[in-house]
């Protein structure tokens, strides 16, 4: 009696300390009948089902499982009844609350001896059904999945090329966009082509340097380069790339980037021929206009000027005329027409230097930046010394007309606009350059204002340097509040 006793005891205790387990555990823990209906649920698995303990025993566990899960459920349990070893699977819970919870089941089959009474009968079959709630960890990797189908989605259809290579060049991995301005199919240029054999071979030897200086650390930014595509057509593109390293700082591939510029480099070419068409337009009417200008300057000088030379010979055979009988009021009216005649040559003599100085054609720009210093000096007051010599052999008539009038516009804006009391013209050779240069000691200006004209003054100076690029050269300002200007001129012999 006493052994019955203590065997009553220990099994009371094994049992309170098997409830008092399943209580504590995380898990749920489910024991079903032969026939799946619940026998014993922990308050977990309650907690799982959204149903209190009480109303889970003697329930189907089907009828806790969705719709969907419900096969699942019973392939399981038809496994274990079949086999002795336990399996896992995934199931969807559908509690009372409504909600619906993810949880992975693990199911194992267990023949429970039958109570004394039945000694002679077979063991009862259970299932041992442990649940562990997957809901936030399958809602994690469902937004990891995600996220990482959206990236691949980005990747694959970019409006860019993406592209990776291993330590050889080999290409180990290419998005789709750049598969399809290249025209060729995966499966021929993944880990079978080394990026090199994508470019022409007057291509290679610059691509190669920069990927040898990004093994070494370098970032390559916006590689100018050519592609080859699969029917031998090239493109233009744009590479940029950074080396992705091991722990120990050793290149183990390239992440890069490539943009089709071919319809840039296309704007940028008309852009360049449209400057180029209006820089010979504008030569043009520069020399149409200095062609114009000597054209002008001989009809003075051949019409006018004989004109009024005939007045003044004239003007003088009536003055000798009357000289034996002098009339004070006739004679007094031709010796104001002799000085009209006069003033009126001084005149146009100065329109026709203005507007095509003989000397410029006659004895070359050195001696017609002189003349003109002069005649400026007289005229503003500002003292002008010219300061060097011709190129030998001389500049094309042209290019001498087009520095004559920067000169011109130059020293204009000295009187109008720097205050100076003297400027100097410089004319030199270096190497295979010549050089003019008009500098002043004036009160200067901001020369980073020279983008935006807003006065005569800076248009004006643009006129000038477009004078200077229609004609191949060049031309430079230096200017400072205070310091004066240097406007120079760089032609080629």
């Amino acid at each position: 009696m006493q052994a019955q006793l203590m065997s009553t005891a220990v099994r009371d205790d094994g049992v309170e300390r098997y409830e008092s387990l399943c209580a504590f555990l995380p898990w749920g823990i489910l024991v079903l009948d032969d026939e799946g209906r619940i026998d014993e649920a922990n308050p977990a698995a309650a907690r799982l089902l959204a149903t209190p303990g009480n109303l889970l025993r003697g329930a189907a566990l089907r009828a806790c499982v969705a719709e969907a899960s419900v096969g699942a459920l019973l392939d399981a349990l038809a496994h274990c009844r079949r086999s002795a070893t336990a399996i896992d699977v995934a199931l969807a819970l559908s509690g009372r609350d409504g909600r619906q919870r993810h949880v992975r089941a693990h199911v194992q089959a267990h023949r429970q001896a039958r109570p004394q009474a039945h000694d002679d009968a077979a063991p009862a079959l259970q299932y041992r059904v442990a649940l562990l709630d997957v809901t936030d960890a399958r809602q994690a990797h469902l937004a990891l999945r995600n996220l990482a189908d959206e990236m691949h989605d980005l990747y694959q259809n970019a409006p860019c090329g993406y592209h990776s290579v291993d330590p050889d060049g080999v290409v180990i991995q290419i998005n789709d966009t750049e598969l399809r301005w290249l025209g060729y199919p995966r499966e021929e240029v993944v880990r079978r082509m080394r990026l090199a054999d994508l470019l022409p071979p007057q291509g290679r030897t610059e691509f190669e340097a920069a990927f040898l200086a990004l093994k070494r650390g370098a970032r390559v930014r916006d590689l100018q380069l050519e592609m080859r595509r699969r029917d031998g057509s090239t493109f233009p593109v744009l590479l940029s790339a950074t080396a992705v390293l091991d722990a120990s700082d050793q290149f183990l591939r390239s992440r890069a980037s490539v943009f089709d510029i071919s319809r840039r480099r296309h704007a940028e070419d008309e852009a360049r021929g449209y400057a180029q068409r209006l820089k010979a337009m504008s030569q043009r009417a520069v020399e149409a206009q200095e062609a114009e200008r000597r054209r002008i300057a001989h009809e003075l000088h051949d019409s006018l000027g004989q004109t009024l030379t005939a007045l003044n010979i004239n003007l003088n055979i009536i003055k000798g005329r009357l000289a034996p009988a002098p009339d004070a009021v006739a004679g007094s009216r031709i010796d104001d027409s002799l000085k009209l005649v006069e003033a009126a040559v001084d005149n146009m003599r100065r329109v026709i230097a203005d507007l095509r100085p003989a000397v410029l054609d006659d004895y070359g720009l050195a001696a017609a930046l002189r003349w003109y210093a002069e005649q400026f000096s007289a005229r503003t007051g500002v003292a002008v010394r010219v300061v060097g010599h011709d190129p030998q052999p001389r500049l094309a008539s042209k290019v001498e007309a087009t520095l004559f009038r920067i000169a011109q516009e130059s020293l204009t804006n000295v009187a109008k606009h720097a205050a100076a009391r003297e400027a100097r013209v410089l004319l030199g050779t270096r190497d295979d350059r010549f050089f003019l240069s008009v500098v002043d000691d004036g009160c200067g200006f901001d020369a980073t204002r020279l983008g935006c004209p807003q006065n005569d003054h800076g248009w004006g100076l643009m006129i000038m340097r477009e004078r200077a690029e229609a004609d191949g050269g060049e031309l430079h300002v230096d200017s400072a509040p205070g310091q004066g200007t240097r406007v120079v001129i760089e032609m080629g012999l």
